[in-house]
């Protein structure tokens, strides 16, 4: 990285170094002026290009929130996983360009609500998205607080947008048993199948091997996921420590995973390859999302015109139906591993008042 000094004409000496692209994709400098001598232009210039090697920043009050956030997310990356970091990201993009010119010191409440405003408004994101770079922010600043770089959080003023209630536009009970008839003739089948039975994340789905499984007992063991970010498979840890979890599965799963494993047994005498993953690509390798919840999926639902829904609405057809059958919701949190029953109970809260109005009829006539 290279910078340059110059004489200006009242004596002093200024520098100037490039310092990265900006949110809207351009060049951009960091200037200083004032120097009174060379030597000492030239000491500043080489801790400015130090400091923008390494990823630090000189933080004082004419810091801008464009470079705090920048500063924040690379020493925060480590503390989350790729998907969350790059999602991060964009939110980091949409601070950037909205409130990337302000000093991190004139940021209020006023500033950041309107903020909000136009992220719904001209961004026409969704309230929960906005939910979610409100708690990022929050975070950021909070910890500008705790490194005595701002004196108060304005966003502990601010009201974020109040996230959608969820709604899902999920098969019937009816069209579960018509539509998965259908799919038994497709590739797809296997996918919707385990998914259904098990209310499994596809990540959780891809990554499970057959070590993971004991077709004795009747047991999935959940401990890991697979991610897909820029085109590349990962194995990571589960969501949360509540993501690892045993879940028990009934005689018609068993059978149906014997019947795959034996498959693939079959398929190794010709081709020599081993199958360690119970959703195997050709090559052994685990399959990719992608590919799962998009083309196989449209083309399976699109060949028998089954209305469409996400592949991820699996998992809320497995809680649905399970809730519907007045299993608790605390072992249904479990089954799905989610980190706290409150999560269960707020997105399924469409489905309770049902559970509700049952359990009354069902005690009518005990009083």
């Amino acid at each position: 990285m290279r910078g340059s000094i110059k004489k200006e004409k009242n004596g002093t000496y200024t520098y100037c170094v490039y310092a990265g692209i900006d949110e809207n994709g351009k060049k951009k400098y960091k200037r200083k002026r004032g120097f009174k001598g060379q030597h000492e232009c030239e000491a500043a210039l080489a801790q400015e290009i130090n400091m923008i090697t390494k990823g630090t920043i000189l933080v004082d009050e004419s810091t801008k929130v464009s470079d705090y956030m920048d500063y924040w997310l690379k020493g925060y990356k480590t503390n989350i996983s790729e998907t969350t970091y790059a999602r991060y990201e964009q939110f980091v993009r949409d601070i950037k360009k909205y409130l990337g010119n302000y000093k991190l010191t004139q940021l209020k409440p006023l500033i950041i609500q309107n903020f909000y405003e136009k992220l719904l408004s001209e961004r026409k994101l969704e309230p929960s998205s906005v939910v979610k770079v409100h708690r990022m922010l929050n975070l950021a600043l909070k910890m500008a607080v705790g490194w005595q770089l701002i004196i108060n959080n304005p966003c502990e003023h601010v009201k974020a947008p109040k996230a959608n209630t969820k709604h899902f536009d999920l098969w019937s009970l009816d069209e579960i048993e018509d539509y998965m008839e259908l799919l038994k003739n497709t590739e797809f089948y296997k996918y919707a199948f385990i998914a259904l039975k098990t209310g499994m994340r596809i990540g959780e789905m891809l990554a499970l091997t057959w070590d993971d499984v004991d077709l004795v007992y009747g047991t999935i063991t959940i401990n890991k996921t697979l991610q897909y970010l820029n085109g590349i498979k990962k194995i990571k840890p589960p969501k949360t420590k509540k993501s690892n979890r045993t879940i028990p599965i009934d005689e018609k799963t068993v059978k149906f995973l014997k019947l795959l494993k034996a498959q693939q047994k079959e398929l190794k005498l010709k081709t020599g390859i081993s199958y360690k993953y119970v959703f195997s690509n050709p090559e052994g390798e685990p399959m990719s999302p992608v590919n799962v919840s998009g083309k196989l999926m449209h083309r399976a639902l699109e060949k028998y015109d089954i209305p469409a829904i996400r592949f991820h609405d699996f998992r809320h057809l497995h809680a649905t139906l399970l809730l519907k059958a007045g299993v608790n919701p605390k072992i249904v949190s479990e089954r799905l591993g989610h980190s706290t029953i409150a999560i269960t109970l707020d997105i399924y809260s469409e489905v309770i008042p049902d559970m509700q109005r049952e359990a009354i009829e069902k005690i009518k006539d005990f009083v």
